[in-house]
């Protein structure tokens, strides 16, 4: 079989394949596996001709199934269809990618919590080829989010994985003045969604807009938490309380408690991304010389890792699609070597490495640009 691939514009796969969960975490840590990703497009700097109605948008459209394009359709506003076009032509394109199948044999579902997951065994074109081609990645999952300007994706061999994606603007709600509330408004009505400890953390910051900088990372981290489980809206999400370790300027990996009991096969990563005021995923300074950060375009991407046994799947069919359900079952040096397996950085992609490469000519003269 021959599958289409996103060429990402920073990284490509590196590497060997794992054909099981490590029994020994080695001593060296080798290049991210290669069905471990990180995506991201920026839909701000996406402009299709004539908007939903134009010839690009239709092509791209029609790389779906008929559900799946009503979907997209759905929505009121362009920035709205298109982030939800190109979260679905992500996931296809990954699933593509990983299981070296013809993007169009892609079957996708979701699980009651609207996780969605890559339904292989329900595939027609099943077979012990396709099999074998992810015997690599056992437990093969991804997760996606859109939100503000980027739409992302990550995905994972073994562990569960969530990703969220957390805009600015989101304190935006007025007040009972008319007015923006303040972060201190929004904390209070937040009481029963962030734990004392995170309220303290985030006022403890200096400014407005570093305050609401930090309530996003904190509040992408519990999405991207209940996004992995497959609870939905199940969960509270005050249940969960995060703690945070600085990596450098723009990213920490955090530690989540829930009722009290620390998770410790969990693993977070958090990244300050910006949008289309400056270059993506670099720093952003204000103007007035002042070398002050200007936190107002910035987003946060939280990826979670966890085990399979925090996984909700009230109809089993996910959990149908693993060959290592027992990951993670045991805290120790053989799951360790799974979560902490290194990542990719998160690859800024263009919507033309989401098209099938038989199809990137056809592509171009429906008025799209690809590599």
């Amino acid at each position: 079989r021959t599958a289409p691939s996103p060429r990402p514009r920073a990284e490509e796969d590196a590497g060997g394949a794992m054909a099981s969960i490590p029994r020994d975490a080695p001593a060296n840590p080798p290049a991210p596996h290669p069905a471990c990703l990180r995506w991201a497009v920026n839909i701000s700097r996406w402009h299709p001709s004539d908007d939903h109605d134009g010839p690009e948008f239709r092509f791209l459209l029609a790389l779906l199934p008929e559900h799946e394009r009503e979907e997209c359709l759905r929505f009121r506003f362009m920035d709205d269809k298109k982030r939800a076009l190109v979260s679905r032509l992500m996931q296809r394109a990954a699933c593509a990618r990983v299981a070296d199948v013809p993007h169009a044999d892609v079957l996708l579902r979701r699980t009651k919590g609207k996780k969605p997951f890559f339904a292989w065994t329900e595939m027609p074109s099943f077979d012990a080829d396709l099999a074998a081609d992810l015997a690599a990645a056992p437990n093969f999952n991804f997760n996606v989010s859109h939100e503000g300007e980027f739409v992302v994706l990550a995905s994972e061999p073994v562990a569960i994985v969530g990703v969220d994606v957390a805009a600015p603007g989101q304190l935006r709600n007025r007040n009972r003045k008319g007015g923006a509330p303040s972060v201190e408004e929004t904390l209070e009505s937040f009481r029963d969604t962030l734990s004392v400890s995170e309220r303290n953390a985030i006022r403890a910051f200096q400014t407005e807009a570093e305050k609401e900088d930090a309530f996003r990372r904190h509040w992408s981290c519990k999405e991207a938490l209940v996004k992995a489980m497959g609870v939905g809206l199940g969960m509270e999400l005050g249940r969960a309380s995060f703690s945070f370790k600085k990596r450098h300027e723009h990213a920490y990996d955090a530690v989540v408690e829930v009722d009290g009991e620390p998770k410790t096969k969990w693993r977070f990563r958090t990244e300050r991304v910006f949008g289309s005021s400056s270059d993506a995923f670099s720093p952003c300074f204000g103007d007035d010389g002042s070398g002050e950060r200007e936190y107002t375009n910035a987003h946060w991407i939280t990826t979670a890792r966890g085990p399979t046994e925090d996984v909700t799947d009230a109809f089993g069919a996910f959990i149908n699609t693993w060959r290592a359900p027992d990951a993670g079952r045991e805290d120790d040096a053989t799951w360790r070597a799974v979560v902490d397996a290194p990542a990719p950085p998160f690859s800024l992609i263009e919507v033309g490495d989401l098209v099938p490469r038989e199809c990137i000519d056809a592509f171009r003269r429906a008025g799209g640009e690809a590599r």
